[in-house]
Parts: C-alpha cells; sequence; structure tokens
C-alpha cells in the first residue's frame, strides 16, 4: 500500500506536470497534460481509485505552468475540490482566459465550497505557523510586488507521513532561496526538489542551498528538445559535488514512491521509447513525527 507516491509527468512540449498522492488526498501541480494526453491523468487516478483531483495547485501564470485548453479539460474531467493560484494578475492573453475561467468556475460552485484559494499575504496571515516534522502542507511567502513575476511563484512544502516534496515554481531570487534555506523545517524536512525555473542557472540554486537543505533527490521537469537545455550544466555539477541524484523527465516519467511496510523510498525513472526502467534509487526519507489514526 502507498504511503506516499510522487509523480513527474514526461510533456509533449515544454512545461511542468506533477501529483502528489498521501492519504486517499491527489494533489496535481500545474494546469498541464501529459505526453498522451488526459487519459494519463486518467489512469494516474484510477490507480489511486480517485475520481476528482482533491487540490490543482498552480505555481505560475505561465502557459507552461497553466494552460488554458488544458486546465478546461482537467476541471471539466476531475472537478478539483480546491484550486491554489498565484496571488499576481496575469498578463498573458493565456494566463488572462485561465484566470477568468477559474474565476468562473468557482462562482458556479461556491454555493457548495469555495474552491478556488488565491494565495496572498493575507491568505498566509490567517494560516497557523508550521512545525517542522509534522504532516501538514506548509506554504512559504514568496516575493510580492516586485517585477519579476517568476518571483511571485507560489513556493509549497508537500508533506506526508511518507516523503516530503518542495515545490518552487520559477523562483529565481537568492534572497527567496537564503529566506527558505534558514528555516528550520524546510532544513529538515525537504527529502525531494523540484529544482526551479525547470533546472535554470538564475542563482537560486547554489551549493549552500543545496548543503543545508540536503535533499535525498532532485527533480527537473525538462524534456527532449526544450529551447533552455535544462537543466543546466551548473546545476548539474553542483547537484553531483552535493551527491544528490538527478532525475528528469527527459526520457520518460518519474516515479517516487514509499509503501507502508518498507522505510525506504524507490524512485524509478521510466524509458518511454521502451517501456522500461532506465534509473533506479533508494532513499530514507528524514525523521518525521509520529503518525497516529483512529
Amino acid at each position: 500500500m502507498y504511503q506516499t507516491k510522487f509523480r513527474a509527468f514526461q510533456l509533449a512540449t515544454d512545461g511542468s506536470l506533477f501529483s502528489y498522492y498521501k492519504q486517499n488526498q491527489y494533489t496535481l501541480i500545474e494546469a498541464r497534460l501529459p505526453k498522451g494526453g488526459i487519459e494519463v491523468l486518467q489512469q494516474d487516478l484510477d490507480y489511486h481509485g480517485k475520481t476528482t483531483i482533491d487540490t490543482l495547485h498552480i505555481t505560475s501564470w505561465d502557459e507552461d505552468h497553466c494552460h488554458f485548453e488544458e486546465l478546461t479539460q482537467i476541471i471539466n474531467h476531475f472537478r478539483p475540490n480546491r484550486i491554489e493560484v498565484p496571488h499576481y494578475q496575469p498578463d498573458s492573453n493565456n494566463s488572462k482566459l485561465c484566470y477568468e475561467t477559474l474565476m468562473r468556475y468557482d462562482h458556479i460552485h461556491q454555493r457548495r465550497v469555495h474552491n478556488v484559494q488565491v494565495i496572498d499575504r493575507a491568505y498566509l496571515n490567517s494560516l497557523t505557523p508550521g512545525k517542522p516534522g509534522e504532516i501538514n502542507n506548509i506554504v512559504y511567502e514568496s516575493m510580492f510586488n516586485c517585477d519579476c513575476k517568476n518571483d511571485m511563484s507560489l513556493i509549497e512544502l508537500f508533506r506526508s507521513a511518507g516523503f516530503n516534496v518542495l515545490s518552487l515554481g520559477d523562483c529565481e531570487s537568492a534572497d527567496t532561496a537564503k529566506r527558505l534555506m534558514d528555516s528550520e523545517i524546510i532544513r529538515r524536512d525537504v527529502d525531494v526538489l523540484i529544482l526551479p525555473h525547470h533546472g535554470a542557472d538564475n542563482g537560486f540554486i547554489s551549493p549552500e542551498f543545496l548543503r543545508r537543505v540536503n535533499p535525498k533527490l532532485a527533480i527537473c521537469s525538462s524534456n527532449h528538445g526544450n529551447q533552455y537545455d535544462h537543466p543546466k550544466e551548473e546545476i548539474r555539477k553542483m547537484l553531483y559535488e552535493a551527491n544528490i541524484p538527478l532525475y528528469t523527465t527527459k526520457t520518460g516519467d518519474v516515479f517516487i514512491y514509499k509503501t507502508t511496510d518498507n522505510p525506504n523510498a524507490r524512485a524509478v525513472n521510466f524509458n518511454a521509447d521502451n517501456n522500461g526502467v532506465s534509473s533506479e534509487h533508494y532513499f530514507t526519507p528524514k525523521p518525521k513525527a509520529m503518525a497516529f489514526s483512529y
């Protein structure tokens, strides 16, 4: 039985898409469709006995994170119970359509539940401070009112009794990186690091950041033929020197999972061309608080 499962999907175009499953809760990170279309997402939910997405988490309004046509398919098929979106106003035609669609979606369903949550400062101030070692998710403040919209991406640490995943969107700011690496929760709880901005060498990731956060594994959403050649060689070198395994979606999907009967988690990179495993890695997640159930 899966305690926690993470999946990085290979896309047919540039972009990012991940899922995170724990305790019968299914989170889709980004509003994109994988290579193979909506049917691949359907199969992923079916595997867990799910018919709806519990949380749709959108880190950025950029098209490689939230694509209008793909967003509409996702919400029509899987009716997310909760949708988390960035606080800043979109400016491209695609992002404006996404924003308007989600606001209409919320208006239609708000008699039953308020679906769309804008992650702004007021919302963050309403939350209870997180504690290290627990299994609830933690939302971190990104930058507000800055010129670089990448630095207004959502930042969230997805936590469970199995392993934890840090999602950083397209963040670039070294100041944000320093604030995160100074956090006890980040240093103690991050097992899997999703590289910000698809593995770009923009100053966010540094040897100090990797040393202090010390993730067990790094993930890069980078497909064949991407024009920026992510992840950058400088990032690969830093990860190699820090002895942190790197997995990308260049050849196929990446699965990371931990079962309830095994202290270790397994990461597997599938090769989409031959339906085989191209690489695998086992790691022991950082210690978690004791989880009780009744």
